[in-house]
């Protein structure tokens, strides 16, 4: 057959395989390739027209492989979209914590701000304590204030 400048579904359709498949197979094969009018890629390949609806005939299947169940395959089809569901669910959650997590991490900082606030009041209140302290010494150094005992003898003797 005389190569003709297909596009990559007509290639497909004519091989009875996927657009990629045949993009693929293009690819490998070496096949020229240039942009249709319609902007679509065409190459150039040689192919036996195939009516339609004829799927090739495929080689066996790979040693170890079998071929699969409908029902079996329903089946797995449906516990995948149970798992894609609950996969769904953990993802709210995951967001609800983390949205759980910024509102504590806010509150945090806000307790810290007022321990460091109380913190620097107490250190205040201490060191104004310590002066008044060392004026009250001070003052009873000067009057020197005996204790009771001394101060009541003087009276009697």
């Amino acid at each position: 057959m005389e190569p003709e400048w297909l596009s990559y579904q007509e290639v497909a359709n004519r091989l009875g395989v996927t657009p990629e498949a045949a993009r693929s197979r293009a690819k490998r094969l070496g096949w020229r390739r240039q942009m249709g009018n319609d902007g679509r890629a065409l190459v150039l390949a040689a192919l036996e027209p195939r009516p339609p609806g004829d799927r090739p005939v495929t080689g066996p299947s790979p040693p170890g492989r079998k071929a699969v169940d409908p029902e079996v395959l329903i089946a797995l089809e449906g516990h995948v979209a149970t798992l894609k569901a609950e996969l769904d669910h953990r993802d709210a959650e995951i967001d609800t914590l983390k949205a759980e997590l910024g509102t504590r991490n806010s509150e945090l900082a806000a307790a810290n701000t007022r321990a460091s606030e109380e913190s620097a009041k107490t250190a205040q209140a201490i060191a104004a304590f310590e002066s008044l302290a060392e004026r009250l010494e001070a003052i009873a150094a000067q009057h020197a204030i005996k204790p009771w005992w001394q101060r009541l003898l003087r009276r009697v003797g």
